[in-house]
């Protein structure tokens, strides 16, 4: 479920005589926990459901069949499901026959934590065999399955000689179509993901094959922005099955330097030198000491920690190598042999993101570089309050702006992620030029302009999932 399915139903509650008088956020926070002490009975009925079924798919046939399954154009008969699996799903969906059925599709990896309203009976739908990736014949581009991994598609296109110039913000093993149906954050330090993704095969309510965006050029470049519009919320428009992802040169050399400082207010003095310099870099990820060492177990840290991703020929990286190492002169010193952890084996790089996505993760936090120190104390204000460690992890754009993921080792329980993204918020909320993204906080904004933009979607996904197949929302 997403964010226009949560909101219509909290919009929905608040109007329940019950909790006509409950102030919005107790109530958000109320729904989020599933407190039963404060919520009517049917209320927590909903919150309790869980899909009638889960179908994993292997090619795009077997989602558009039952996407018809679910609106009705065919029966279960069609899924050709041997006749156990045919009895019980048949079972399974008829006791949904009273409400939609609805198609979800189940991210692999979930960064901070599900939407307030779980799937309402229906079919969950696993798309991890949905993995294959092909790379086109000049090399300019991907075509991926919404379920291979974006350490698959890294790897694959290593051995076609190119580069995917994007990369996790916070390093767990995603596959590369959570960044439309779940929370992945996928970056570069040239640009966003909207520019380096160039179109999205899917299916619609009705079952047809729909696509977003072109396959062989970029979006943003032909004025049709539908793709742009839906990205954040794909998955209550349409089902995805593959997208076309753009690919670049592998260079001759590609390096991994990491720069070490002794406090955040040096790094960012540092970060407004090398952003305002014009320097070319696939991405330049900064670290805590706690971070650092989830990332390499053993390996020496210091306080604050900065990785550059330089790729070039042997003379220009040489030549980039002084000028970096000026810019960046208040560092306390580099390395230039440490290992990307994009690098890793796949099975060392899932272990990494397995220890990662141990942490409670609340949400994204991005500031410019100058307010870092202030952000950077906010942040041990909440871990000091919430006694919870914390391990910050961020990545720098080329327009001065850091984005942080602060994770805490704490339990990812719904109170502690309620506590810890309330108190998180009220924190940033006070630093100039911040901005907070998480599930929570969208949920938490109710000034005008920003619900007359969710009413856009709310009416645009009327006219696309008129067969209300996609997730649909649920009515009190």
């Amino acid at each position: 479920m997403g964010l226009l399915v949560d909101r219509a139903f909290i919009d929905a509650v608040t109007a329940a005589p019950a909790l006509r008088e409950m102030i919005r956020d107790s109530l958000i926070e109320a729904l989020f926990t599933r407190n039963d002490r404060v919520l009517p009975k049917d209320i927590v009925a909903v919150l309790s459901r869980e899909p009638s079924v889960t179908v994993k798919v292997k090619s795009d046939n077997e989602v558009q069949k039952l996407i018809r399954v679910a609106n009705g154009q065919e029966s279960t008969v069609t899924l050709g499901l041997p006749a156990e699996d045919y009895h019980y799903v048949r079972r399974q969906l008829g006791v949904s026959k009273d409400r939609d059925i609805g198609v979800y599709v189940r991210p692999r990896v979930v960064t901070t934590h599900p939407w307030i309203v779980p799937p309402q009976g229906g079919i969950e739908v696993d798309v991890r065999d949905l993995s294959s990736i092909v790379v086109d014949a000049k090399g300019n581009r991907a075509l991926a399955g919404v379920g291979a991994t974006w350490k698959a598609l890294y790897d694959e296109a290593a051995r076609a000689g190119r580069l995917v110039p994007f990369f996790p913000l916070v390093p767990l093993d995603y596959a590369i179509g959570d960044a439309l149906v779940g929370d992945a954050v996928l970056h570069s330090y040239a640009a966003p993901f909207r520019r380096y993704l160039y179109g999205v095969r899917s299916f619609a309510s009705h079952g047809q094959r729909t696509r977003l965006g072109f396959e062989e050029v970029p979006n943003h470049g032909t004025g049709y922005d539908a793709l742009g519009l839906l990205q954040n919320s794909m998955s209550e428009f349409v089902v995805p099955v593959a997208m076309s992802v753009a690919l670049i040169p592998r260079a001759r050399v590609v390096k991994n330097w990491v720069y070490q400082f002794p406090d955040v207010a040096t790094l960012a003095a540092a970060l407004g030198k090398l952003t305002a310099s014009g320097r070319s870099l696939l991405y330049a990820n900064v670290y805590d000491g706690a971070a650092w060492a989830l990332l390499h177990p053993g390996a020496p840290a210091a306080p604050i920690l900065l990785e550059l991703g330089i790729a070039g020929a042997p003379t220009v990286v040489t030549a980039r190598e002084k000028a970096l190492d000026t810019l960046l002169a208040g560092s306390t010193g580099k390395t230039s042999d440490t290992p990307s952890a994009y690098d890793a084996e796949a099975r060392v790089y899932s272990r990494t993101g397995d220890r990662i996505g141990r942490l409670l993760i609340p949400g994204y936090v991005t500031a410019p570089a100058t307010a870092l120190p202030d952000l950077f104390a906010k942040l041990m204000e909440v871990s000091d309050s919430s006694t919870a460690n914390l391990a910050v992890f961020g990545a720098v754009r080329r327009t001065g702006t850091v984005s942080l993921a602060p994770a805490f080792a704490a339990p990812k329980e719904a109170p502690k992620m309620a506590a810890v993204s309330r108190t998180l918020w009220s924190k940033v909320e006070r630093i100039p030029g911040v901005s907070y993204l998480s599930r929570l906080a969208e949920l938490w904004a109710d000034d005008a302009m920003y619900r007359a933009r969710l009413g856009v979607l709310l009416r645009l996904k009327d006219e696309i999932d008129s067969a209300r197949a996609v997730e649909p929302t649920v009515p009190m």
